[in-house]
């Protein structure tokens, strides 16, 4: 006789291994990036609009409305505004931020205040041509709302002021430009300024193929290198474990030493929580009577110092309808179907304490039972009351509906008789993809003296 055990481990290497250059190198991209969108959107800041219309019923020619433009923009109109402005407008303009982009970072440091304020007024300044070129809209940004409103004003106010002045010191018989005027005072936002949206495109687009190279290099295997370095790796086994009892030889376990070594698996595992039962599930590899005997004695040995039910699910066999001398007595059947409830359903076992619910009248076997509604509610009711409920099954590998009994955490017995095949994984391999994390495979001899007392037809109240 031999034994063994199998368990699954995963290899885990620590976190500064696993994160190699590239990674590091896309840390700092990402933080850069951070830095760039937070030098783009702060400080706040806010404008404000006035207009100029051209005082003439046609439409002016296009250079000039071009001219006009350039004169608003002018370095020499900026400092005209900054005379009509008070001192500390004009301090708050030449101390603020100069971002990244020209010309407010053109000015030196140590050019005087005046001059660092008209630069960054000019800058600040937004000039549309609306309507073909009649109206001019005027739009000064700054980081105050009131601040923003009162430089359009003193924009409006010096070039109507310039236009007057032009108009008086022109030559008599000269062709005058078209007047302009100013329209309505001028209206600032409380609301901040969104960035352009070219610049907010750039952005998502930038951070799109961040995100997509992000993916890249997580997705990617670690090199060998990496697992080189470690000699000592981490092992951090899994919840699914295996054990194959006497699977190598083919002489077959006794009964009562096979019985036993079920029962001692089923005790070492951890406990269930909230008081539950554990679930044993015997089952066999192919359809056969053995693994009802299985269970019958598995169910009377746990019964000697615990709280035992036996559920004869499987009704195809022969063993577990012979269990109750009325074969017209409920059982599975009727409670799977709603048509009996547990008091009408569960027997005294006469050789021990277990307590048996039978196939009942009407038993199926097969698939049909295991992919039952009303199963798991059944099962669970029952592990609320016993300290094990040993279940009699039919085949489960392959079978529809197997998977619902794993989130029960059973310990699923598969049960085949002793002989000289070589051992097949299929069975396993089959109960491991349904889900079932604890399996026992064994080899056992069909019990040569076989406890055929029928329970009698009273119900356990």
């Amino acid at each position: 006789m031999q034994s063994g055990s199998a368990r699954h481990h995963v290899l885990r290497l620590p976190l500064r291994e696993r994160l190699a250059a590239p990674a590091r190198l896309l840390l700092v991209i990402w933080l850069l990036f951070a830095l760039l969108v937070a030098s783009l959107i702060l400080p706040s800041r806010y404008s404000a609009q006035g207009t100029l219309a051209f005082d003439i019923a046609t439409q002016p020619a296009p250079a000039t409305v071009r001219g006009i433009i350039q004169v608003l923009r002018s370095r020499e109109l900026a400092a005209a505004v900054l005379d009509r402005l008070a001192p500390a407008d004009v301090a708050r303009l030449a101390a603020r931020d100069r971002g990244l982009f020209p010309p407010a970072w053109l000015v030196p440091d140590g050019a005087p205040q005046r001059e660092r304020a008209a630069a960054q007024l000019a800058d600040d300044l937004t000039v549309t041509p609306q309507h073909g070129g009649r109206t001019l809209d005027l739009v000064v940004s700054a980081d105050r709302a009131d601040i923003a409103a009162r430089a359009v004003a003193a924009y409006l106010s010096a070039f109507t002021a310039l236009q007057a002045g032009a108009r008086e010191s022109a030559p008599s018989g000269s062709e005058a430009l078209p007047a302009l005027r100013a329209g309505p005072p001028p209206v600032s936002s409380a609301i901040r300024d969104l960035p352009p949206w070219q610049l907010t495109t750039a952005l998502v687009a930038l951070a799109g193929a961040l995100a997509l190279l992000t993916v890249h290099l997580q997705g990617r295997p670690a090199g060998r290198g990496d697992a080189a370095r470690d000699p000592l790796p981490q092992q951090v086994p899994s919840h699914r474990s295996v054990a194959w009892l006497d699977a190598c030889d083919g002489a077959g376990l006794a009964p009562d030493e096979a019985i036993g070594r079920i029962a001692a698996h089923a005790r070492a595992l951890p406990p269930m929580g909230s008081g539950e039962a554990r679930l044993i599930v015997v089952t066999a590899e192919t359809p056969s009577d053995i693994s009802a005997l299985c269970a019958i004695r598995l169910a009377r040995h746990l019964a000697e110092d615990s709280r035992v039910a036996l559920v004869a699910l499987d009704g195809a066999s022969g063993e577990l309808a012979s269990l109750i001398s009325d074969p017209w007595a409920p059982g599975m059947a009727e409670m799977l179907f709603g048509v009996a409830g547990f008091g009408e359903t569960i027997h005294r076992d006469p050789l021990s304490r277990a307590h048996v619910i039978p196939p009942g009248r009407h038993a199926r076997g097969g698939p049909s039972v295991v992919a039952a509604e009303r199963l798991i509610l059944i099962l669970n009711a029952l592990r609320q009351t016993y300290d094990f409920v040993v279940v009699a099954a039919p085949v489960l590998h392959g079978t529809a509906g197997a998977a619902r009994l794993a989130p029960l955490d059973p310990l699923v017995a598969c049960v085949e008789e002793a002989d000289e095949a070589p051992v097949n994984v299929e069975a396993y391999d089959a109960l491991a993809a349904q889900g079932i994390s604890h399996v026992l495979m064994l080899r056992m001899h069909a019990p040569a003296d076989r406890d055929d007392s029928p329970l009698p037809t009273s119900v356990v109240a």
